[in-house]
């Protein structure tokens, strides 16, 4: 029989033995939580990246969906009855011509189109105060990760214009413009507004838009923009009976308005 002080011994061991045990199952447990959470937080970085993914797909304009449509519809409203010619907006007996220097692919210009400039060509343009030429001058796109898409999106609009449509495809790109960090600017993009632009002939503008005389004009609204200091879009020149006006990277609309009262007779 095992003395009293050999009993006490054994049952130190079995302490330590069991609790030797119970730290190897927490340590183990601990292990598996930690390996858990790992698969979980790896799953939703891939769920993310998915999620990310799917949505920069979906914000890809899509000229042919009814939202598109729609827009179509707006821009119908805006300009419908207001003479075109060229690239200008207007009764070609307006006192005051405005002069804007855009780029289709920038933030700030469709900002503008959208709101002040919307304003403008619904109350004073419609009246024939107002006319404006839209000319080009790369900022956003030149910035992005299709430069060389610039001409090409310019020359649509310009093409639009050759059949008095400019400006319609012009709010066309600005109401369905995409990301401006993205590659959007394609050849489906840009035949997708041409058929949204009412009475224009597709076929037609198809052949013009590769027109070198179009590029040329590009070019030459760009070295128009910079010898008047303009390099941030959209930027303005308004010219009346009262003389002229520069405002380049225009702000405000206040300021904008201020112009053409400043200048017109």
């Amino acid at each position: 029989m095992a003395s009293r002080t050999q009993q006490k011994a054994q049952a130190r061991a079995q302490r330590v033995a069991e609790e030797r045990a119970q730290a190897q199952r927490a340590r183990r447990q601990s292990r598996l939580r930690i390996l858990a959470g790992v698969v979980a937080l790896a799953a939703t970085v891939v769920a993310v990246a998915v999620a990310i993914s799917a949505g920069s797909a979906s914000s890809a304009p899509k000229t042919t969906s009814v939202a598109a449509k729609h827009v179509s519809a707006t821009v119908n409203r805006l300009l419908g009855g207001i003479p075109e010619s060229g690239n200008t907006l207007g009764s070609p007996h307006a006192k005051v011509t405005l002069t804007e220097f855009g780029d289709l692919k920038c933030p700030i210009c469709r900002a503008f189109a959208l709101g002040p400039e919307a304003t403008l060509i619904s109350k004073d343009v419609r009246a024939g105060k107002v006319k404006i030429v839209y000319r080009s001058l790369c900022t956003a796109t030149c910035g992005g990760p299709q430069p060389g898409a610039f001409s090409t999106q310019q020359a649509a609009a310009m093409a639009a214009g050759l059949q008095g449509r400019a400006w319609y495809y012009i709010e066309l790109f600005y109401h369905l413009q995409g990301d401006e960090n993205t590659s959007y600017v394609n050849p489906g993009f840009l035949d997708g507004l041409a058929r949204l632009v009412g009475g224009l002939h597709y076929g037609k503008w198809l052949h013009d838009r590769s027109s070198p005389q179009l590029a040329a004009a590009v070019s030459s609204d760009q070295r128009s923009a910079h010898a008047l200091g303009f390099s941030g879009t959209p930027s303005v020149l308004v010219q009346g009976p009262r003389g002229a006006r520069t405002i380049p990277y225009l702000g405000n609309y206040q300021t904008y308005e201020s112009a053409i009262k400043a200048v017109e007779g």
